[in-house]
């Protein structure tokens, strides 16, 4: 059960008078019975719905019910405003901003503390972001195709035609995923990849989405992974949490041996090169001899 869909279904029964369960199913695209455990849900909080039977039935509040605030407590509510603010900032769309104002106006005037920051857009390419987001939000609410000059990890341009579904937050970073029509297939997309975006006036059907997502697991879990051990001096104790699980590390006198099982990737070897030169890579042999041709390149390229 997800708290985002029942946050969702909520704001859909306050500004609509009746649904069904089965629209609501098609909908968040779940199964009817999924749909009532979710209204049972919404009721042990103490939300007042009632289910009208019969060929106009459905889900609805009683009348002239409003949430006051003991459906969430002071701090429950601080926090989910600070992230729907810093949301709001970023993501265009109107519900966005309607929910932050309606939780907003459940918390005391007097308490302002910043508890918690929440800082959803990225430190560069700010302005960038916003307005392309505002983009392909208004296609995938006008249900309408996008024409974007698209950049690869080797730099290499391509014109696509894509159809946008879903904006997506993993990590700290934003994508679209929506159907390609270069690739005749669904495609995730990084937003700060998107050299311009430009709104078509062609329409798209909606097709049927694959039932794997990409974010539905890590995005790694289909790449081969390497079991990797590193030494790494003490000295660098407090630096090590930032980038490994702190149970691979396990501290032998003044040294830190750590145990990792990761895909060998460019992103791999920023980190590794990010340790230097408090870093030796014990195994596996082959990374070792390919760390240090990448090392003795770089002190060629500086004249070293």
């Amino acid at each position: 059960m997800k708290i985002d869909r029942l946050l969702s279904i909520l704001m859909i029964i306050i500004n609509k008078w009746k649904v069904t369960a089965k629209e609501l199913a098609d909908y968040f695209q779940v199964s009817v019975r999924t749909i009532q455990r979710d209204m049972d849900s919404l009721s042990m909080v103490g939300i007042p719905i009632y289910v009208d039977v019969g060929k106009k039935g459905g889900y609805q509040l009683l009348d002239n019910y409003k949430m006051d605030k003991n459906f969430l407590n002071t701090n429950e509510a601080k926090i989910l405003v600070s992230f729907l603010e810093s949301l709001e900032k970023v993501v265009p769309y109107k519900e966005v901003k309607s929910i932050s104002n309606k939780f907003g106006a459940m918390l005391p005037r007097d308490l302002e503390e910043n508890k918690l920051v929440v800082k959803l857009n990225p430190l560069i390419n700010e302005r960038k972001l916003k307005s392309n987001i505002d983009m392909l939000s208004k296609a995938r609410n006008d249900y309408r195709k996008i024409r974007m000059k698209y950049i690869d990890s080797n730099f290499e341009e391509s014109t696509r035609i894509m159809c946008p579904y879903t904006l997506v937050m993993m990590g700290t970073a934003w994508y679209v995923y929506g159907y390609c029509e270069l690739r005749k297939d669904f495609r995730l997309f990084k937003l700060n990849r998107i050299i311009s975006c430009d709104l078509l006036s062609d329409k798209f059907k909606i097709k049927e989405i694959p039932k794997s997502l990409p974010w539905d697991n890590n995005m790694d879990y289909k790449r081969e992974s390497t079991k990797i051990t590193l030494e790494v001096d003490k000295a660098l104790q407090g630096k090590l949490p930032d980038y490994f699980d702190y149970k691979n590390c396990e501290i032998k006198d003044d040294r830190i041996i750590v145990n990792l099982c990761f895909p060998v990737d460019e992103w791999l070897y920023s980190i590794l090169f990010g340790l230097v030169p408090y870093v030796k890579i014990i195994e596996p042999a082959w990374l070792r001899e390919e760390f240090v041709k990448r090392l003795k390149a770089s002190l060629e390229k500086n004249n070293l």
